[in-house]
C-alpha cells in the first residue's frame, strides 16, 4: 500500500465571488501541466459523515456539472463497479493507503492523466446548512498532488449568505434576487454546485509552455 506525500499547510485562495470566506487551497505550481488534458473523477467518498445515499448522489451530481462547467479538463467519471474491478474497492479517499498500482491501473482504464479525489466531509441539509469539500487532484504519471482544497462552508456565515445571494442573482434582473441567497442554501444539490464551482475555479491555469 501506498499513501499520496502530505501537503504543505494550505494557502488561502481567493473568495467566494469577492463576499465569500477565504479558501484553504494548495497549489504544486503556478500553472497545470500543458499534457494535463484528461481527468478520471472517482465517486464521491461519504465514509466519515452521516448522509443519505440520495443527498450523496445530489452532491456527486453537482460537483461532475461543475467540473465539466469549469472546462480545465476533460471529465471521466469513474463508475463505483469499475473502480472496485480495478481496485477492490468502489470508493476512496485521498488520504488512505492506495494500492500501488492504483494510479496505474485508474490510467490504464481511462487513460486519464490525473485523478480528482472527492471527499464530502461534512454535511446538513437543514437550516442553517453546512457542507464541507475535500478535493485532490493527482497526476497518474508522477503521483505529483497539483491542486487541493479542503474548506467547510456554514451558512451562519454572513459572507457565505452574501454569496449565495450573488450566485441566485447570476443572469437574473436586481428586482428578482433574495438577498438572503433562501434558494441555494436551502438546497443541497445548489449549495453544492456554488460551493464546488467556488472552489473549482481556483485551480491553476493550464501552461501553455512545452
Amino acid at each position: 500500500m501506498v499513501c499520496l506525500a502530505a501537503l504543505a499547510p494550505a494557502a488561502p485562495g481567493g473568495g467566494l465571488r469577492q463576499t465569500g470566506p477565504s479558501l484553504n487551497v494548495y497549489k504544486a505550481a503556478p500553472g497545470l501541466p500543458w499534457d494535463l488534458q484528461r481527468v478520471a473523477l472517482l465517486p464521491l467518498f461519504a465514509g466519515r459523515v452521516s448522509i443519505e445515499p440520495e443527498s450523496r448522489i445530489q452532491l456527486e451530481q453537482a460537483l461532475h456539472a461543475e467540473c465539466i462547467r469549469s472546462g480545465f479538463a476533460e471529465i471521466i467519471p469513474v463508475p463505483p463497479d469499475t473502480l472496485r474491478r480495478l481496485t477492490g474497492r468502489g470508493v476512496w479517499a485521498a488520504d488512505e493507503p492506495l494500492p500501488p498500482d492504483f494510479l496505474a491501473r485508474l490510467r490504464a482504464e481511462t487513460a486519464a492523466d490525473a485523478v480528482l479525489f472527492a471527499e464530502v466531509t461534512a454535511f446538513r441539509p437543514y437550516r442553517p446548512a453546512l457542507l464541507g469539500w475535500r478535493l485532490r487532484l493527482v497526476d497518474t504519471r508522477s503521483s505529483t498532488t497539483w491542486w487541493a482544497a479542503d474548506q467547510l462552508f456554514d451558512a451562519t456565515d454572513p459572507r457565505l449568505v452574501r454569496a449565495a445571494s450573488q450566485w441566485e442573482g447570476i443572469g437574473q434582473p436586481w428586482w428578482q434576487r433574495r438577498p438572503d441567497g433562501w434558494r441555494t442554501l436551502q438546497a443541497p444539490r445548489e449549495l453544492a454546485r456554488m460551493t464546488s464551482a467556488s472552489l473549482l475555479a481556483t485551480l491553476p491555469a493550464r501552461d501553455t509552455r512545452r
